[in-house]
This record gives structure tokens, C-alpha cells and sequence, in this order.
């Protein structure tokens, strides 16, 4: 089952941001996909299955709309300490 929703934009807004009309079912969706998995509530392999992206795509589709979880950044930082500890040894 699908949601099915209807907003109106004003035409300031849809060149400002540089799309067209025809463009902004598919922008406003990603823009709730990546919004979605920024806040944790769904995963990569969601966010590939939703937009029919491979996992490459996905990468660069979260990277481009800079759709990062703050959990992995802090991850990431324990990673590269841990890995720092050793190479120091």
C-alpha cells in the first residue's frame, strides 16, 4: 500500500530549488527517503530498495543529499581510534 498526497508548491519555490513540476513527485520523495534514513528509521539497504538503486547509488545518493547518521560518525571515530591502537603497538 501506497500514500498518495497532494501539496501545492509555488512556482518560486520549484525554481529555486531548480526543478520542474514533473520533477517533484520523484525530489520530494527522496528528500522523505533521505530525511528517513538520516533519522535512523529505516536502513541503507531500504533506502536502495525504495529508490531501485544499488548499493553504490545508494552511497552516493545519501552523500549527495548528506544523509548522515550521527551514530555512524561516532562509530566511525571509535573504528579509526581502535585502529589507531594498533598500529601503535
Amino acid at each position: 500500500m501506497s500514500a498518495i498526497i497532494e501539496i501545492s508548491v509555488p512556482d518560486e519555490l520549484v525554481r529555486a530549488i531548480g526543478a520542474t513540476p514533473s520533477d517533484l513527485p520523484r525530489r520530494v520523495f527522496e528528500a522523505l527517503v533521505s530525511e528517513a534514513y538520516r533519522s535512523g528509521r529505516i536502513t541503507h539497504a531500504q533506502v536502495s530498495h525504495m529508490l531501485a538503486l544499488d548499493r553504490w547509488q545508494a552511497d552516493a545518493f545519501l552523500k549527495e543529499a548528506k544523509a548522515f547518521r550521527a551514530c555512524e560518525s561516532e562509530e566511525l571515530a571509535g573504528d579509526m581510534a581502535a585502529l589507531r591502537s594498533f598500529s601503535s603497538q
